[in-house]
């Protein structure tokens, strides 16, 4: 289609319109930050090792108001980095741990050691999720690694980002930006990344409750003596991965003034040592048969879990009183971020 007269003259008048509205508000300028620290973690030895922690968000020391950050030609935001110890985390003494850099969390955008990275390149402002916010605070992220087990402490390094950016909020032809707002300039970021490695040790919850007495049975019972009760422990692997196979290991000490019930906590016919999954399921199998069985997954201490040889007798009173431990044994490989529960009935003195 061709226009002429005043068809023409309208659509010019459109054009100029819809820079002026991107002129209309005065843009934010950007401005630098010379030192940033960005302390992360923690993440396990065994989460390093398998290369389970995620892409680690760190401010890159560079913000800019919204406005400004508009996808037309001639804009840039360039960033120039260098890694002090060439992208390894150090400790104060001992083996280091290596990590990528990117400009993105998905690594499409990866930082090597001088190169120059435009935030303005291939939508990467869209999908960091930066357009149409008040203020845009540029990231970049790591991907930290080790090939070894790695002690526990911190670890870090020192990057200098070199910025320089030129941002117009019109249209920008000819060395010049229409009918908008430039800002332009550059700075030097420091930038400190401290990782911290720790172990992310399993975490216990545990509870009692009386399920039964002599006088009120199963309604609202009380802890008279000879009454039963019941102790739950919910146990949680905080850690992002599972942990090594058969290395899980509950032993439940007798609490005072009380003694192992093999026969039950009086409210139901379950069995005295009991076991549930979690939400989510922990993957781990465990069976209890019988205080003899040397094939099942409880074994009994009476000499305060120096040995675990002892065989109570179900119901004995004697027998079980001298029970101090109780050793459970869970089998399998947990999963990061599931939970079990075991709980077990007593006999109050």
């Amino acid at each position: 289609m061709v226009l002429t007269g005043k068809g023409f003259w309208r659509c010019v008048a459109a054009l100029l319109i819809s820079i002026a509205a991107l002129a209309a508000s005065p843009a934010s300028a950007c401005t630098v930050n010379g030192t940033v620290t960005n302390n992360v973690g923690p993440y396990s030895p065994a989460a390093v090792k398998a290369g389970a922690v995620p892409a680690i968000s760190n401010q890159a020391g560079l913000s800019c108001g919204s406005a400004v950050l508009v996808l037309l030609g001639g804009s840039y935001i360039r960033a120039t980095v260098t890694s002090t110890n060439n992208f390894l985390l150090k400790p104060s003494s001992g083996a280091n741990i290596s990590y990528t850099a990117s400009a993105d969390s998905a690594a499409t955008v990866p930082i090597t050691q001088g190169a120059t990275v435009d935030y303005m390149q291939n939508n990467l402002l869209n999908l960091l999720g930066l357009l149409g916010g008040s203020d845009a605070a540029l990231p970049f992220f790591i991907k930290p690694s080790s090939s070894t087990l790695v002690a526990a402490g911190t670890y870090s390094d020192t990057i200098t980002i070199n910025w320089s950016w030129r941002l117009c909020s019109g249209v920008y032809a000819a060395g010049a930006c229409i009918l908008g707002t430039l800002d332009q300039g550059t700075g030097q970021s420091v930038i400190t990344v401290n990782l911290t490695v720790a172990p992310q040790n399993m975490t216990m919850v545990m509870s009692t409750a009386t399920t039964w007495d002599s006088l009120n049975t199963t309604t609202n019972p009380k802890a008279l003596p000879g009454s039963k009760r019941r102790s739950s422990v919910v146990l949680t692997n905080p850690d992002i991965v599972p942990l090594d196979s058969n290395t899980v290991f509950v032993i439940v000490p007798t609490p005072a003034g009380t003694y192992i019930a093999l026969d039950g906590d009086g409210s139901s016919g379950g069995a005295a040592i009991q076991f549930a999954q979690g939400n989510p399921t922990s993957g781990l199998t465990f069976t209890y048969t019988s205080p003899s069985s040397t094939s099942d997954n409880v074994e009994f201490s009476s000499d305060g879990g120096s040995s675990w040889g002892y065989t109570p007798v179900s119901g004995d009173a004697a027998s079980q009183s001298a029970v101090t431990h109780i050793r459970l044994k869970p089998q399998g490989i947990m999963a990061a971020g599931s939970s079990f529960s075991v709980s077990l009935s007593y006999a109050v003195k």
